[in-house]
């Protein structure tokens, strides 16, 4: 008697990357799972999916503490084409540096230092899940510790967030890369950044 397959480690509603060859990544959300699959809704059909049955794919879920990545082989779900079964190849690896998409956005943002009196309000330039790049008038030194405060949505509570200033890319700007986040926040921020990236892919295929 065959083994029953597990039940990959993920909850539906999660939003994830799902990555195809010749077309790269798409954003999907779970649907269901079953034993040794996952059953994904892509955020915007591409018709060059329907070609692809059988081959070698792989589906991303962000985590706060990196990526957690699924290996399988796609197998398509009658003619909708924005709806995937993936056959789940063992267990997820997962990978500690953070593929974070990245996006455009200037929302308000406050960052202070947790051990030197610098920093206060200021604005988003770029966010991705792992970090964010901000304008920075008081020229915050490198290497310091930063609380950050992120206002995503008008009347909302902030994301709040612990991280290093570890890049200046301009005189004006400093990149924060976050290092401690509470997960409801964290998955705030990911589907934050998911919104924005769906935006951007949405009205560059003129939909």
């Amino acid at each position: 008697m065959a083994a029953t397959r597990p039940i990959p480690a993920i909850s539906v509603g999660e939003h994830v990357q799902v990555t195809l060859p010749h077309i790269g990544r798409l954003p999907a959300t779970v649907e269901a799972t079953e034993p040794g699959a996952l059953v994904l809704v892509l955020a915007v059909g591409d018709s060059r999916v329907a070609r692809l049955g059988d081959s070698q794919v792989s589906v991303e879920q962000a985590t706060g503490r990196g990526i957690n990545r699924f290996a399988g082989t796609l197998g398509l779900d009658g003619p909708n084409a924005e709806r995937l079964r993936v056959h789940v190849e063992g267990e997820a690896e997962r990978i500690q540096r953070r593929e974070w998409a990245r996006v455009e956005a200037v929302l308000p943002v406050s960052v202070t230092g947790l051990d030197e009196p610098v920093g206060g309000d200021t604005q988003t330039l770029n966010l991705s899940g792992g970090g964010l790049l901000v304008r920075d008038p008081w020229n915050l030194p490198l290497g310091i510790d930063v609380r950050v405060s992120l206002q995503v949505e008008p009347g909302a509570e902030p994301v709040k967030a612990l991280g290093r200033v570890v890049r200046a890319p301009a005189p004006d700007a400093k990149g924060i890369r976050i290092d401690s986040i509470a997960r409801d926040d964290s998955e705030r921020l990911v589907r934050l950044v998911r919104d924005r990236e769906l935006a951007a892919l949405r009205m560059a295929r003129g939909r």
